[in-house]
């Protein structure tokens, strides 16, 4: 990706814009935009939130990954396995004839621990050459097998499809990352684990939130929280029930800054706030990091959804991150963070945020397009830290 040939999203905002025959101005109005906003996104002044990015691509009839300039193909190594993958989530009732029989289910359950300690630690190099095979073979243990057995095999596959569901996401294949996340709630359903069920619909309605359904999203949620409360009801609470919950309402927090549903981001902090004080810090439960840092992570990512960088900024400015937070989670703050000092005007920031970014999580870092875009806006508004910045430029693929 060369800066010359493609300056960003701002440019790919005008490509798509011009193709349409659009002017700036009906553009602005169907997305909801000031005229004045939309003139620096597309001068790379200024870079767009999510929620404008979505709305952007509905009022240019394009979506989301292009304006992202997604998917990412720039490292073979991982993206090769793309075709692979699709495959086998396409066959998943019906998966590929084995020429030797399939692992053990205490085999396959080693290789997906593996796996999953990968993924949060976003090393897919190391996720995607063994992912495939591994969904193969338990798709066979899990469809022949009886019993407790049987409910086992369903679990791993349902995180075996959430491995596949990140690794599609991650690199920008939102249809392939749409039918991993088909297939985990599937998965979890037929494992009999309203917790893992639970946990599927988390992550659909983050993919709802992804692609701007929002209303879909907060029903979804809703749903999903009063059946976790239910539970509750019916047997004692256990640390997984709060974790899984926490990110629930985390989740829900997120989708209702948008200012949809009956109740408001600050009631659904409040309660996480609540679950993570009896978690004894943040855990990893069902694939999903909940805790205080979690919830304190969350409520910056709430502010820079709507908009309110300075405030976001200062409260990522009081926190610290537990050492031994999921990667992929503190890479992501990180990323969020510097978009948000970007907007206020604080160069210097932003490159430290994306370089601690990089620190925790390089293939994470890589790979998110938000990255990118903010290292090609830090590039030409940044003339007295030109070098440094040129350097991390051409480590996240762009040619200077």
């Amino acid at each position: 990706m060369g800066l010359m040939d493609d300056e960003g999203v701002g440019a790919r905002i005008r490509t798509a814009r011009n193709l349409h025959q659009l002017t700036q101005q009906h553009t602005a109005t169907a997305a909801g935009l000031s005229l004045s906003y939309l003139e620096k996104l597309e001068r790379g002044a200024r870079l767009p939130t999510h929620d404008v990015l979505v709305r952007l691509a509905g009022a240019l009839r394009t979506d989301v990954t292009r304006l992202n300039g997604q998917p990412d193909r720039s490292d073979r190594d991982v993206s090769g396995v793309i075709p692979e993958l699709r495959r086998v989530l396409l066959c998943y009732r019906n998966p590929a004839r084995l020429t030797v029989a399939p692992r053990t289910l205490a085999e396959l359950r080693v290789s997906v621990e593996t796996i999953s300690r990968h993924r949060r630690a976003a090393q897919y190099a190391q996720v995607a050459p063994n992912l495939p095979g591994v969904l193969t073979e338990l798709g066979h243990v899990a469809l022949t097998a009886e019993g407790p057995e049987r409910r086992e095999a369903f679990g791993l596959l349902a995180t075996g499809y959430r491995a596949a569901n990140s690794l599609a996401h991650k690199l920008g294949y939102y249809d392939l990352s749409t039918s991993a996340l088909e297939r985990t709630e599937w998965a979890a359903e037929q494992s009999e684990d309203p917790l893992a069920v639970a946990t599927a619909r988390y992550l659909l309605g983050g993919a709802m939130l992804r692609e701007g359904a929002i209303e879909s999203g907060v029903s979804l949620l809703e749903g999903v929280e009063r059946d976790l409360v239910a539970l509750s009801a019916q047997r004692p609470r256990t640390i997984q029930d709060t974790g899984v919950h926490g990110a629930i309402l985390l989740k829900l927090a997120i989708l209702t800054a948008r200012g949809v549903g009956n109740r408001n981001p600050q009631a659904y902090f409040e309660e996480a706030d609540r679950l993570a004080a009896t978690m004894g810090g943040d855990k990893v439960v069902y694939e999903t990091t909940f805790g205080p840092a979690n919830v304190a992570i969350h409520k910056v990512a709430a502010e820079i959804e709507i908009g309110e960088m300075d405030n976001a900024v200062r409260m990522a400015e009081d926190m610290v991150l537990p050492n031994d937070l999921a990667p992929e989670r503190s890479s992501h703050h990180h990323i969020d963070v510097a978009h948000a000092k970007l907007a206020t005007g604080d160069r210097d920031g932003t490159l430290k945020s994306l370089q601690e970014a990089r620190k925790l999580a390089p293939q994470h870092t890589r790979h998110h397009p938000r990255v990118r875009d903010t290292a090609a806006a830090l590039l030409r508004q940044d003339r007295g830290n030109r070098e440094s910045v040129a350097g991390f430029a051409r480590w996240s693929g762009i040619d200077l």
